[in-house]
């Protein structure tokens, strides 16, 4: 759960939505650090992202998977690969790499590979995007600024190292809505 809509955004402090002082009356108990999804990530723990609402906040945070079918076992196969991202809105997010040996490869996924993958994604929001990052290894890589509701974007990463990395997609659009990937994870081995 990256965000939940009655409390706040657990990706990273300082985050977008994420600072207590903007939901006092929504935190219960004290804000916890170490359970911001960014520590567990640098841990090596291959976690996907939702967003929920509980009675308190509904329409207000989406679990959106890429499922093969409308079934309960599709679904909760989509759920056990991490085919999942988390918006505040009805954010459509598309986060895919391409790579030469491999094939493609949707957020959640987990691949090895002996050259370097392109990113590739797609953001259709419900106003303005102000800012789409893509983020590597918890750095910022890329940063747009579109100023319009779709998006698309194709990224190499030229200083992708040996080993294993992972990278995720964050839309932020002007009024404050935000859309999360879930990470992809590559090892590469050239």
């Amino acid at each position: 759960e990256i965000f939940q809509g009655l409390r706040a955004s657990y990706e990273y402090a300082g985050a977008p939505r994420s600072d207590i002082k903007d939901y006092p009356n929504f935190m219960l108990g004290q804000l916890r650090k170490e359970g911001f999804i960014w520590n567990a990530w640098a841990k090596g723990y291959k976690l996907g992202v939702e967003a929920s609402s509980d009675h308190g906040s509904t329409h207000v945070s989406y679990a959106c998977l890429y499922a093969t079918d409308l079934t309960r076992d599709a679904l909760l196969d989509a759920i056990r690969r991490r085919h999942s991202y988390a918006a505040t809105d009805n954010i459509i997010m598309d986060f895919r790499m391409n790579d030469q040996s491999t094939g493609e490869h949707i957020m959640g996924d987990i691949f090895s590979t002996n050259t370097k993958p392109s990113l590739f994604a797609r953001i259709i929001g419900t106003g303005k995007l102000k800012q789409v990052d893509v983020i590597k290894n918890n750095t910022f890589v890329y940063t747009a600024n579109p100023e319009r509701e779709s998006f698309e974007v194709q990224f190499l990463d030229k200083t992708l190292a040996p080993g294993e990395a992972y990278y995720y997609l964050r839309a932020e659009q002007e009024d404050g809505q935000l859309a999360w990937s879930s990470p992809i994870w590559v090892n590469y081995r050239p």
